[in-house]
């Protein structure tokens, strides 16, 4: 099949899951508006979502599927087909697709309409990538993109365009100001949650690797989480001697966006700000389970396999069998390869050029 034109088509992508799942869908975004640059991107998410995809220059609009639901929270079908004839849009990818979703676009006649050909509903599709994504072969930021291979694109590459305003920036700066965090020294964040998508490294060798970095390597760090994190930070701060200022709870998207263009390194687990931060260019260590369904092949930091630190079983049948958020698979992970990893990585970000600004340099 040859490649379409799709030079002024109106085009909608959706993806209405979590965080991470989204910043990987984004790269669809890129190709396709380098690829054709007057075409018209439309991205449908959650709400919570809404600040990360108007933080690429390439989408053009974005709005919330929560602005057709019903109060019982099913989509009002007759009211979102009505939305998207008006909006006359040319094609839909559907990233994840879900089955009324997938019936609103074919009901509103989009003549061009991709998705996954494994589902009970994938008639409603008339391009259909025929892959099993639960295999892992790829990972899921290629996955999004080989959606596209059905409609004729075969080059498409993954890349990552995130620009968070600096209103945006203002606010991270000064809440680092207020918790005495200067940016005259390397700043690392270190995020101990992941909101049930994976296992996780335990809070406690957190904690340790926190104390150890500011201890001994002399710099700033800085927890983040979500309100949901509180069992996870409490944990945390119980076994931390030094004592990091956390900012969790208090960040907009875009503020932590913001704030981690602005961090020299970001330490988490397999969790929607780690894929944030590779999304901006900042260097991460990540922690991942040896089980298929989370495996770094497709969940890790797109390109940067090395920046996974994973035990050495090769497949944790505990993980398999029952889930345990602190399985031992994960404390088997030493706070040592911890503590190398995240030296390695500010001794690469110390030796190329950061390029802060002096507003950045005067003010913290």
């Amino acid at each position: 099949m040859h490649e379409p034109d799709w030079t002024h088509k109106r085009i909608l992508l959706i993806r209405t899951d979590r965080l991470g799942d989204v910043i990987l869908s984004t790269p669809v975004a890129v190709f396709l508006k380098k690829r054709f640059p007057s075409c018209r991107i439309t991205f449908l998410v959650s709400q919570n979502n809404l600040p990360v995809v108007r933080a690429c220059p390439a989408i053009d609009h974005a709005f919330a599927v929560e602005n057709f639901l019903k109060p019982n929270g099913k989509l009002d079908l007759r009211r979102f087909v009505h939305a998207l004839r008006e909006k006359n849009f040319d094609v839909v990818l559907h990233l994840h697709p879900r089955f009324d979703l997938a019936l609103a676009a074919y009901l509103a006649r989009i003549p061009v309409r991709a998705g996954t050909g494994y589902r009970f509903y994938s008639m409603l599709f008339n391009a259909r990538q025929n892959e099993h994504r639960k295999t892992a072969q790829f990972h899921e930021a290629e996955y999004n993109l080989r959606l596209l291979q059905p409609l004729g694109f075969k080059d498409a590459a993954v890349e990552f365009s995130l620009e968070f305003d600096e209103a945006a920036q203002q606010q991270a700066r000064a809440l680092l100001q207020e918790q005495h965090v200067s940016l005259s020294r390397p700043l690392v964040v270190v995020h101990p949650g992941s909101g049930g998508s994976s296992r996780d490294w335990p809070p406690g060798a957190f904690a340790q690797l926190a104390d150890r970095l500011m201890q001994e390597r002399g710099v700033e760090v800085v927890v983040t989480g979500s309100v949901q994190d509180g069992p996870v930070l409490e944990a945390f701060y119980a076994h931390s001697q030094m004592k990091p200022p956390s900012l969790a709870g208090r960040l907009s998207l875009e503020t932590l966006g913001a704030l981690l263009q602005l961090a020299d390194v970001f330490v988490g687990n397999s969790t929607g700000p780690l894929h944030l931060a590779v999304a901006v260019g900042t260097e991460v260590v990540s922690f991942y389970p040896p089980i298929r369904a989370c495996r770094p092949e497709r969940w890790g930091p797109y390109g940067r396999r090395q920046d996974v630190l994973m035990s050495r079983v090769e497949e944790c049948y505990h993980c398999r069998k029952r889930y345990e958020r602190y399985c031992d698979c994960m404390v088997a992970i030493p706070v040592q390869a911890a503590f190398d990893k995240v030296s390695e990585k500010l001794s690469y970000t110390l030796n190329k050029d950061k390029n802060r600004s002096e507003f950045t340099k005067g003010t913290l």
